[in-house]
């Protein structure tokens, strides 16, 4: 090899390395570069939207959804850590955690304090359980001069009965006790001792799976949006994972996302998941 050719090769091997250490540069300061955020998880599974497998690792709905998440915003660099659901708000609130996801609902005093997505990654279902010859009980519009299960004087649930009573002439009677069975409250409904139980279909499955009890999917009464919660410091964030789920939900992935974990669309109206709701029942 002549002086020219060892000199030139020398100079290409040189470029290569400059470029190499350049690249290796760009990416280590793009990784530097990135905004961590603290994602509080609840340690109460809650499936099919979050649970943990054989490996302990958290898996469902909310953690598929936040995968999409980090594809479509590389510029985060999301971190998640497990805590009791109520002490994970008051450290959203307090700063200790950026966001949280598992399942919120949005309520006028949560309101007040945190940030919520705008855009709904999934829906809850809440719906009427009766007994299996029951035909008559579908909605809430059905069960005025009809007797329910007890169930908490908060939360969710009563929510929904307290602001359908609010809004309607004919009131539904809401018995209250601090801590509910659903187990009792579904073997009540089976031996007909109630007419009907409000309860999320996700708790439903979970418990009829293992009771086995006499009843069946009235009618789903509602879509209640599932958000993440934000502290009020992180609008940018906030934006930010809004656009990314509108984007998702244009591209159908929160949709199969649905399929997968529900084996129907959370997001087609509701009349055309009560066409569907046997697909939701314990098999």
């Amino acid at each position: 090899m002549t002086f020219k050719k060892r000199f030139i090769t020398a100079i290409l091997l040189s470029s290569i390395f400059v470029l190499t250490a350049c690249t290796q540069s760009d990416n280590s300061n793009k990784d530097s570069h990135k905004k961590e955020v603290k994602v509080a998880l609840s340690a109460e599974v809650n499936p099919p939207y979050l649970y943990t497998n054989k490996q302990n690792e958290f898996v469902g709905l909310d953690m598929d959804y936040m995968k999409l998440i980090e594809k479509k915003l590389p510029q985060y660099d999301f971190k998640y850590e497990v805590g009791e659901e109520e002490s994970n708000l008051v450290g959203i609130g307090a700063g200790k955690f950026d966001m949280g996801i598992n399942w919120f609902f949005k309520t006028p005093e949560r309101e007040k304090q945190f940030l919520y997505q705008d855009a709904p990654y999934s829906y809850a279902l809440p719906m009427l359980v009766v007994n299996s010859n029951n035909t008559d009980i579908h909605s809430l519009e059905d069960l005025p001069g009809k007797s329910i299960t007890p169930m908490a004087p908060s939360g969710g649930l009563y929510s929904i009965l307290s602001q359908y009573n609010k809004n309607n002439s004919s009131k539904i009677n809401i018995n209250t006790i601090q801590e509910p069975s659903n187990g009792d409250n579904l073997k009540m409904v089976s031996h007909q001792r109630r007419d009907a139980m409000l309860l999320n279909w996700n708790t439903y499955k979970a418990i009829q799976t293992q009771v086995k009890e006499d009843v069946k999917i009235g009618g789903i009464v509602k879509k209640e949006p599932l958000h993440i919660v934000y502290n009020k410091k992180h609008q940018k964030l906030h934006d930010d994972i809004d656009q990314a789920t509108l984007e998702l939900k244009k591209e159908g992935k929160l949709q199969a996302l649905s399929e997968k974990y529900f084996d129907i669309n959370v997001f087609d109206d509701l009349d055309e998941i009560n066409d569907k709701k046997t697909q939701l029942e314990v098999q």
